[in-house]
């Protein structure tokens, strides 16, 4: 058993929480999947999923991962407009640290367009507000910089339950854990994970936003 199968099984973790999230999808499109990474740790071979990101180097090698049936290249609004026009539906509709790369009226039209290609549940995660991308993290994608933030009432206003992860005093932009000290990172990482099921249910004290919507028989 690999680790990140050990990490899945452990209560509020966050890969376990994303699991979770995502459910038991036939078809799924994860909008801004990037290096596809976090669909190789949560996904199952046989759902069907197609992944969009407007960065060629991000698309060849979430294809080396094997999880994607089909890859579309272009901007997450325009693609999702046409998917939309073309009537296609998706179980899960998984958006996970994208939202806050595009514009606040992109961010707004890519919510409105991912209700629209749900069939049964839609998954954005976002910072908890604004936060700016640390320069560590652009890795020359000049798409990975912060254009916009989202709130809690951003997203319950449209429906979503929101949760949270990550302990603000830690992982916020002047969060101490953001160290590049390794022996830090691990001690510090070990104590915000007792704060997991605290953050989870009470997300204003949390640096990170996971909002869900459930589209069957009305529910939010």
């Amino acid at each position: 058993m690999q680790f990140t199968d050990i990490l899945l099984k452990i209560p509020f973790t966050y890969m376990g929480i994303l699991k979770n999230i995502a459910g038991n999808p036939k078809t799924v499109i994860d909008l801004g999947c990037g290096d596809g990474e976090i669909m190789k740790i949560i996904g199952e071979k046989e759902w069907n999923v197609t992944g969009v990101d407007i960065y060629t180097s991000s698309l060849k090698k979430a294809d080396k991962t094997g999880m994607y049936k089909t890859l579309i290249k272009g901007n997450l609004v325009t693609v999702c407009r046409k998917l939309v026009k073309e009537k296609k539906k998706y179980d899960l509709v998984f958006c996970s640290q994208v939202i806050e790369h595009v514009t606040r009226e992109d961010g707004e039209e890519l919510l409105t367009l991912a209700d629209k290609l749900a069939r049964k549940r839609v998954y954005f995660g976002t910072p908890n507000g604004f936060m700016h991308q640390p320069e560590v993290f652009i890795k020359g994608n000049p798409h990975q910089h912060h254009k916009s933030g989202w709130t809690i009432e951003d997203f319950e206003s449209r429906g979503f339950r929101v949760n949270g992860v990550g302990f603000k005093p830690l992982w916020s932009e002047d969060g101490i854990a953001r160290t590049n000290n390794k022996i830090s990172e691990f001690f510090i990482t070990f104590v915000a994970f007792i704060f997991n099921p605290l953050v989870y249910y009470f997300p204003t004290l949390a640096a990170g936003i996971l909002a869900v919507k459930d589209k069957q028989n009305g529910k939010k």
